[in-house]
């Protein structure tokens, strides 16, 4: 979002005026027609050689901003008329402090680093005398800090474990029992919402085709004689390390080579698919219903199963030395500085789900309260437009009582979850391993369907909003209302940006609901070719969108500004003020500022069910408002009004006011 404009500070309308009027002269604030403003360079501190490399850098990208150079985007930023380039308009200065990079300049990337600045400052200062998830975060942190909390000492349990095997049972139940102590090493459960995914972890090197390579190839006797480095550290001796990575790629490479085959199984039909695979041990450690289903990869649980009865358990307990090590190691291998800690928890389900349920319980409350009444009044602008819709009677009820059930929720795994218990101490491998074992009793519960907590939830500290409609919600993060409750303090860049946010998402409540008669889904096709026409309108240079394929998310765009613009009028005139709305315009397309690289845009224009921001931003110009707003010149085409078509006379054929 360009802050300059929000926070309203003062500007001249046209680049000779600016050049001219002393600062102590500058009339007061107001939106201005032209977006520069004086104070805009003094917050420009990159070096002219930096920008020199960001601009060799677009140049070898095919140049900044979607094909322009940093001086043409400076040129364009200073004349953009928001008439017919709304986003160099609100964006344009913006760009220009956030040269072209290899990972995209974006306003969501500066809000997700703000984040993760915020935790990093945080986090350290959680007290281990303080209550549930804030105690676990505080030693879990200090054991990550602590040199000797990171020793290879850690893994002689779990060696002594290895060690003791005397035959194939006990491998297998190693094998399946490992996951609740938090330190699989071959088996593993994810969830993929209320779904568990049986995994068999692949190979090392098998993305990168290493265990297709002949033995003698000099990549592969590199990667061995890692694996018998790793071994080494584990107290095996020297002259074994050879004969047991060799061992050790072998397997790997025919688990490796089975094809990808997920198929939803009970433990009957896994027995019956893979009858090799110890599939009773598994459910058994699990503590699962014999009748509850996992996706599970077929294929590589028949060379798993066929592996258990070819190898001999030596062959297995060489395996699982390594496997495990290698886990082991990665933990120690993460560095100790604070941005080292967050990444490694926050690469953990367990470690996600802690630093959630800390980040939701210092929350503001009040920020939650403020995004419910600003949803409330989004909503019913959608039931009133419904209402007053030209769809059939029955559609209309139908989608009255789908948006009426829809309910705002906070995303905050973890949270539902009880962490005074947690045996958090002062070794970190043990913490990371109880941290792995709580994240897959949370998944199993859900799985399971034993009702703790909320069941897809995301992390409170994430940036995230977001719509399902089979459960009726719309969830959005903490961390999202945190950082959009501190861009501006203006009602109308609130409802722009999270009142548009919110919009969008009951945008997508109204299309994707199911039932609607044959008319009804006549009648909205109509007005989704209203909005393919208006997305097929926009250009960015000469890139130019798919509308078919964007045509959700714009759609949803599209309605979520209308909603918010009528919602945000709609409070100003309650309290009897004014509401700005070129304010409102100019803060939802900062929204959306990013500066990609022409190939950046096309990439995403070419994969991407999302317009690329640039787009994004232009939208707020098919709005009914936007014209009288900025003084611009009525177009022929018709501006999007209502979230759907009204009703005149009867509905018979093409109706308004959506019509392009």
């Amino acid at each position: 979002m360009t802050a300059l404009l929000l926070a309203g500070q003062a500007a001249a309308t046209t680049a000779t005026r600016v050049q001219n009027v002393p600062r102590g002269a500058l009339p007061p604030p107001a939106m201005p027609r032209h977006g520069f403003h004086p104070g805009l360079f003094t917050s420009l501190t990159e070096p002219l050689a930096e920008l020199a490399n960001q601009e060799a850098l677009a140049v070898a990208e095919e140049s900044g901003g979607g094909g322009s150079s940093l001086l043409w985007q400076g040129i364009a930023a200073w004349f953009a008329d928001p008439c017919t380039d709304l986003d160099q308009y609100a964006n344009g200065f913006w760009k220009l402090g956030h040269p072209p990079a290899r990972e995209q300049p974006s306003h969501f990337g500066e809000l997700k680093q703000a984040v993760v600045q915020s935790i990093l400052v945080d986090a350290p200062q959680a007290s281990a005398a303080g209550r549930g998830a804030e105690a676990v975060l505080a030693t879990i942190w200090a054991s990550a800090q602590s040199p000797s909390a990171r020793q290879w000492s850690a893994f002689q349990p779990q060696l002594a474990a290895i060690r003791g095997l005397s035959s194939r049972d006990e491998v297998e139940r190693h094998l399946c029992q490992a996951m609740s102590r938090g330190q699989a090493s071959l088996l593993g459960v994810q969830r993929y919402f209320r779904n568990g995914v049986l995994v068999v972890a692949p190979g090392r090197g098998e993305d990168t085709g290493l265990h297709a390579l002949p033995t003698t190839h000099p990549r592969v006797v590199a990667h061995r004689a890692q694996i018998g480095a790793l071994l080494s550290l584990t107290g095996m001796p020297a002259a074994e390390t050879e004969s047991a990575a060799r061992t050790i790629m072998e397997m790997e490479r025919i688990i490796a080579a089975a094809p990808a085959q997920l198929q939803s199984c009970t433990r009957e039909q896994a027995e019956r698919a893979a009858p090799g695979f110890p599939w009773a041990t598994l459910w058994q450690a699990l503590g699962l219903d014999p009748m509850t289903a996992l996706f599970t990869d077929l294929a590589r649980c028949r060379q798993v199963g066929q592996l258990l009865m070819d190898r001999p358990v030596e062959d297995w307990k060489v395996f699982l030395r390594y496997r495990e090590a290698a886990i082991l190691k990665h933990a120690l291998d993460s560095g100790m500085q604070p941005p080292d800690i967050l990444r490694m928890l926050d690469q953990r389900p367990g470690g996600r789900l802690l630093l959630s349920s800390w980040y939701a319980a210092r929350a503001a409350p009040e920020q939650l309260v403020a995004a419910t009444r600003m949803f409330d009044a989004l909503k019913q602008v959608f039931r009133d437009d419904v209402a007053a819709s030209a769809l059939p009677a029955e559609d209309r009820v139908l989608l009255d009582q789908t948006l009426a059930a829809t309910r705002l929720v906070l995303e905050q795994a973890g949270s539902g979850r009880d962490w005074t218990a947690f045996p958090a101490g002062g070794n970190l491998v043990a913490n990371l391993q109880s941290l792995a074992a709580f994240a897959l009793c949370d998944d199993l519960d859900i799985i399971e369907g034993r009702g703790k907590g909320e069941d897809t939830a995301l992390p409170a500290h994430h940036l995230s909003i977001g719509t399902n409609i089979i459960d009726g919600l719309v969830r959005v993060s903490p961390a999202m209302l945190a950082s959009l409750a501190g861009q501006a303090p203006q009602r109308e860049a609130r409802w722009a940006t999270l009142g548009m946010m919110i919009g969008h998402e009951l945008g997508h409540v109204l299309s994707d609901a199911i039932g609607l008669s044959d008319p009804g889904q006549s009648m909205m096709a109509q007005d989704d070719a209203a909005i393919r026409q208006r997305i097929g309108d926009l250009w960015i240079g000469t890139s130019h969108l798919d509308a078919t394929r964007v045509l959700d998310e714009a759609g949803a765009d599209l309605r979520g500004l209308s909603a918010a613009l009528r919602a945000g009028e709609a409070e100003a005139a309650a309290a009897g003020r004014s509401f700005d709305r070129k304010r409102f315009f100019v803060a939802a397309a900062g929204l959306h500022a990013a500066n990609p690289t022409a190939r950046q845009l096309r990439a995403q224009i070419e994969q991407e069910g999302h317009p690329p921001g640039p787009f994004r931003a232009e939208l707020g110009r098919s709005l009914k408002g936007f014209d009288a707003a900025f003084g611009c010149e009525p177009r022929p085409n018709a501006p999007f009004d209502r979230i759907l078509p009204t009703a005149a006379g009867g509905w018979v054929g093409p109706v308004g006011p959506n019509t392009g």
